[in-house]
């Protein structure tokens, strides 16, 4: 697949797309007191973020076309093997976009501001930080040393962050979607065929084994270590699931939340696990946690008519936790790019307002939901 501006004309199905959260309850539940409509929530959240600096989409299209080109090459062909009816339905296209620009720009991101950056990542951040050129300047010599290094450089790395971005994809929309068992039949099925004890009965389910099992493949001693750790974190994620599904209280008052984002940043970080730091797994889980805030904030009416449980419901995320958890990440991707030995400001500002430019398109595209 040729690279798209998928933040645009794709961006109502990247809206679509789940996230990591409970599954539908079956009693409507009420507003909290207080919550302004969904209209003023969306104007607030924009206020919030602010006008982004145009200058640095092109960066964005460099990090979203390396990881298409990579989605074609190890995603693609475990789809035709495993579920090739997959090809041109709805759902077909939101593997792509949730794999490519969103999941994927995670890890991309914890690698270049890596404290151990491989050489070829340092050569081109060392030089981005150092040159003086303006911010659109910038983000093309971003955008082609991207494309370059997504075809000379890193090929395990590229292949690995693919595959787990399809892969959180693909598990969350299985558990939601496909299995409909009981909630802890349902959660014991799905790691059972994510660890190769039981075994697929069709084709999504062939998928979601086919690309655990890709994931594990060539794995060294660093590796595996951080590769056992995610997939631990995976179910940690399906048992909170469970609870969520049977409607249990989460004891921190969060929705069963927190081992959704734990699970899918660890997964995401283990390509780069060798690399990145714990400023960059905290950074991340910053980002993760804000994206669920946001998305509970705006969606409060839905997960109120299908009786979703979450902590905006309950009075516990508000609009202010909403702007404290987006202001965190803003001075977390700075602290970042410092910590990763690269401290211009200009540079560090260049990469804060790349990243507040996806995150700004992709709220948009959570704020354009039909039927809301």
């Amino acid at each position: 697949m040729g690279e798209v501006d998928a933040l645009g004309a794709a961006g109502h199905d990247l809206a679509a797309m789940d996230l990591p959260g409970a599954d539908l309850q079956p009693s409507a539940l009420a507003l909290p007191a207080g919550l302004p409509p969904r209209r003023e929530r969306i104007a607030a959240l924009r206020a919030l973020i602010g006008a982004p600096d145009p200058a640095a989409r092109h960066l964005a299209l460099g990090i979203r076309a390396t990881a298409r080109r990579h989605f074609e090459l190890h995603v693609a062909p475990l789809v035709a093997r495993h579920w090739p009816a997959l090809v041109g339905q709805p759902f077909h296209e939101k593997l792509v976009i949730g794999a490519c620009d969103l999941y994927a720009s995670a890890p991309y991101t914890a690698l270049f501001c890596a404290p151990r950056r491989p050489l070829a990542i340092r050569a081109v951040t060392d030089a981005a930080a150092w040159i003086p050129l303006p911010a659109e300047a910038l983000a093309l010599f971003g955008r082609g040393a991207m494309e370059l290094l997504g075809r000379l450089a890193l090929p395990r790395e590229h292949r690995r962050i693919a595959l787990i971005s399809a892969f959180i994809v693909v598990v969350d929309h299985v558990f939601d979607h496909v299995l409909t068992e009981p909630a802890e039949q349902r959660g014991r099925r799905l790691a059972a065929i994510i660890d190769g004890r039981e075994a697929p009965t069709s084709p999504p389910l062939a998928l979601t084994r086919a690309l655990a099992a890709a994931m594990g493949e060539g794995l060294e001693r660093d590796e595996r270590a951080a590769f056992d750790h995610a997939m631990a974190q995976l179910r940690g994620w399906i048992r909170a699931e469970v609870a969520a599904l049977r409607g249990d209280p989460d004891p921190r008052g969060l929705g069963h939340r927190l081992a959704g984002v734990e699970g899918t940043i660890d997964g995401l970080l283990f390509p780069v696990a060798r690399y990145a730091g714990p400023a960059a797994r905290a950074w991340m889980i910053d980002v993760s946690f804000f994206v669920q805030v946001a998305d509970d904030w705006l969606d409060a009416e839905d997960d109120a008519r299908d009786g979703r449980p979450t902590p905006v419901l309950a009075g516990a995320w508000t609009a202010d936790d909403v702007a404290a958890t987006w202001r965190r990440t803003l001075a977390g991707v700075e602290d970042l790019v410092r910590d990763a030995g690269l401290g211009s400001p200009r540079y560090a500002r260049f990469v804060r307002d790349a990243y507040a430019l996806m995150m700004a398109e992709v709220l948009e595209a959570m704020a354009s939901r039909p039927g809301q």
